[in-house]
């Protein structure tokens, strides 16, 4: 990511844990944090993706609002590539360049048996845990913390979803109380469905507040990785009509199609993964499904699942957690299909 020299830094966060803090205490800081949070977003935010050298792709504006609303609409000079919502009945997805054009749409109620979880393996609403509204049930919390010897802890909780409880592992700033990294597994923790890092926070004095400034998020199971630069956020201050801003779009030619109908293993009507940029990347070994079976998913780049082999990540009571891995960006691996 590119850094502007001559852009000075912004206030110092405050340490609010001691060293050595324990577990309530940890969960209570984080919970303070994100409790002055109701709202927020930010316009300009750049999205770019791993080995394209750090250069955006996309601009775009982002909005979230406690408890699950989420936009993000991001496009090029040229027009908008990309509209991303959810609101407190469903959520969607619209990408300019998928075929056959349409707006895909599921209910969250359908989400736990929806065909959508092919290429969204996790409820929307948790993207406003990645842009730094993080909620901890202290009931939830079944281990740590744990010191990495680097100034942060991990903590492992319980994630309720509408599929179940999922296993979140968290990395903590010890000290300033920063979420640093979410990883959410499946409910035996052997498979990573999703991964937000922070590389860098801000702190906002007014609100008393840290967030995000950096975040790269995957998605493996889907193929999916990219980084938001968010930069400086609006608190507390969404600007404009909410309703029309929580509304699902409409676009010309393309028409509505619901995903929420249609059982897991059904057949997505074509691509229905993001496009962020003019490559069509198909994840390694997608190419060997038959296709009448899984689609090609456009995404950025191309990797493996990252799943975590099962003796490698305790279940849940397991008295003795083994180590988080820490996880960074490939680069293209061989085999690797690109189609213009």
């Amino acid at each position: 990511m590119l850094v502007n020299p001559f852009v000075l830094p912004g206030p110092t966060a405050p340490e609010v844990l001691a060293e050595g803090a324990a577990r309530d205490q940890i969960i209570t800081a984080v919970n303070q944090n994100s409790a002055r949070i109701q709202s927020l977003s930010v316009t300009g935010a750049g999205i770019t993706i791993p080995d394209t050298l750090e250069l955006p792709l996309l601009t775009g504006n982002i909005a979230a609002e406690r408890p699950g609303r989420f936009r993000l609409t991001a496009g090029t000079s040229f027009g908008q590539e990309i509209d991303v919502g959810s609101n407190d009945e469903l959520f969607w997805m619209w990408v300019r360049r998928n075929q056959p054009p349409a707006v895909y749409i599921c209910r969250h109620d359908q989400f736990a048996t929806s065909n959508i979880r092919q290429i969204m393996p996790i409820e929307p609403s948790w993207l406003l845990a990645a842009m730094g509204i993080v909620d901890l049930d202290p009931a939830s919390v079944f281990d740590g913390p744990v010191p990495h010897g680097d100034g942060t802890v991990e903590v492992r909780s319980w994630l309720p979803s509408a599929t179940g409880n999922l296993q979140r592992v968290m990395v903590i700033d010890a000290r300033r109380a920063w979420v640093v990294e979410q990883h959410v597994y499946d409910q035996a923790g052997t498979t990573l469905l999703a991964s937000a890092v922070a590389e860098s926070h801000r702190y906002y004095p007014v609100e008393q507040v840290s967030l995000p400034d950096r975040v790269s998020i995957r998605l493996p199971l889907s193929g999916l990785a990219f980084k938001i630069n968010l930069g400086p956020m609006q608190i507390n201050q969404l600007a404009g009509d909410r309703q029309q801003l929580w509304t699902l779009p409409t676009f010309d030619g393309y028409p509505q199609h619901d995903l929420g109908g249609a059982a897991p293993g059904t057949p997505l009507p074509g691509q229905v993964g993001p496009v962020l940029n003019r490559y069509n990347v198909v994840p390694a070994g997608h190419s060997a499904y038959p296709s009448n079976s899984y689609p090609a998913v456009a995404v950025p780049y191309s990797a493996p699942s990252d799943q975590a082999q099962p003796n490698a990540r305790p279940t849940m009571g397991s008295p003795t957690p083994g180590p988080l891995p820490r996880y960074g960006w490939r680069r293209f691996l061989p085999g690797t299909r690109l189609a213009r």
